[in-house]
């Protein structure tokens, strides 16, 4: 496939990388040799502001791609074949809207860099963005539109290879607190007893007094059960691990507790693991460093992996701090008070530097749903999150993508508002072979 346009840039660049390499798999080769375009016999695209032969793919372009400024967009959305579009186009376009732009728009993250009403934790929230406000948060749009264009260009020229990108699942754990009860400051304790007394938590407290006296298991030390699912389903799983200093938001056990210590060491000898930056990380210098040496030091491994903790990303000051860093894959990109696809594709996809017009070597690995979402946010019950997961799963694999799933270990322990949520997530593994 060839492809033509008189005015290359860098965000035309990478939308095409990203479209053909990462949401649908096409060969292609990018020109602006008008003669070399003119004289190339086999299938080609146009990308410009007008028609210039009939034996091509013409794209009518909207501005986007070719500007060098950030500046504020009001996309309108469209309904095409039922589906939201982005970039309506005219008549002589063979293509109902710039795909292209809407790409782009969608996985740069064009809007949170524009001014938005943030969280009260300083995030961009689902409720500022564009797809929730048009209701196809929860759809991988991009992923969907990019089977429909393959098809297109496939009936256009029927010789033409095309690959679609098959349907994978990936399971990730964020471990925030390795025990609820073990293995934490004293104060902690009885700070924590004395609130469930308040509260009449009386089955809470009496699991609490139980734990400690050694007549039962911590709730949140729930690995051997983990391992046991991961031999079931023979999953693609992934550990993030909590090391930052005590705090208000950083509850995790003492990284220089020898129990703490080699139940990373075990994890991290069967699966990936990978640093999740503390809370107080994204205003201490230096922290994520420190933070990334205890991983490496523990497991004796190279870190190369990180999800931030309570999902604390600030474009781009988050991202440049990783490569600096190191980080070659981050699996933050997702919303904490919605499930669906932030960046519009379930897949992984190349970040770009929105402010320095570049591509970056980092990789983003988005998430589609988190546990906390769907019981604390939502407030769904166990039985309806399960069908809500089955349905997201069952229309990405229509189109091929990767649906990654976001769950805590702190997620089994019934006495704390996760009750019937250990058969939700077992349903969900159960469904994941079915597909």
């Amino acid at each position: 496939m060839l492809i033509y346009s008189t005015s290359p840039s860098p965000r035309l660049e990478y939308t095409l990388e990203v479209l053909f390499q990462h949401l649908v798999s096409i060969e292609y080769t990018f020109t602006d040799d008008f003669l070399f375009y003119q004289s190339h016999q086999g299938p080609k695209i146009h990308y410009g502001d007008r028609r210039e032969a009939d034996d091509v793919f013409f794209i009518e372009a909207t501005s986007l791609l070719f500007e060098r400024e950030i500046k504020p967009q009001e996309p309108k959305v469209i309904e095409v074949d039922e589906r939201p579009a982005l970039f309506p186009l005219g008549a002589t376009s063979d293509w109902p809207f710039d795909l292209f732009a809407m790409t782009f728009y969608c996985v740069s993250r064009y809007e949170e860099y524009l001014e938005f009403k943030p969280d009260r934790y300083g995030r961009f929230p689902a409720a500022e963005s564009l797809a929730l406000q048009h209701g196809f948060l929860d759809r991988p749009i991009l992923n969907e539109w990019a089977h429909q264009f393959g098809e297109a260009l496939k009936a256009k020229w029927p010789m033409l290879k095309l690959s679609r990108k098959p349907f994978q699942f990936r399971l990730t754990f964020d471990i925030d607190m390795a025990w609820a009860y073990l293995h934490r400051p004293w104060w902690r304790l009885v700070a924590g007893g004395i609130m469930q007394l308040l509260r009449g938590r009386w089955a809470g407290l009496v699991e609490r007094v139980q734990v400690l006296s050694g007549k039962s298991d911590d709730p949140f030390h729930c690995f051997t059960y983990l391992d046991h699912l991961q031999d079931k389903h023979r999953l693609n799983t992934m550990y993030f691990w909590l090391l930052g200093d005590p705090g208000k938001y950083d509850l995790n056990a003492d990284v220089e507790n020898p129990d703490f210590r080699t139940l990373i060491q075990k994890i991290a000898e069967r699966y990936p693991v990978g640093i999740h930056p503390s809370f107080a990380s994204n205003t201490i210098p230096g922290q994520v460093e420190k933070e990334i040496g205890r991983l490496v030091e523990i497991t004796g491994k190279e870190v190369n992996q990180s999800r931030q903790h309570f999902l604390m990303l600030s474009l781009p000051v988050t991202y440049r701090r990783l490569i600096a860093l190191g980080i070659t894959d981050d699996h933050s990109m997702g919303y904490a008070d919605q499930v669906g696809y932030r960046a519009g594709m379930a897949g992984p996809f190349p970040w770009y530097d929105l402010q320095k017009e570049e591509r970056t070597d980092l990789t983003i690995h988005p998430f589609a749903a988190m546990d906390v979402s769907l019981n604390f946010y939502l407030e769904l019950q166990p039985e309806q999150a399960v069908q809500r997961i089955q349905q997201m799963m069952d229309e990405l694999k229509c189109y091929g993508g990767t649906f990654t799933l976001l769950w805590h270990n702190s997620s089994f322990a019934k006495e704390i508002g996760w009750a019937g949520w250990s058969q939700a997530f077992e349903e969900i593994l159960e469904h994941v072979g079915s597909t």
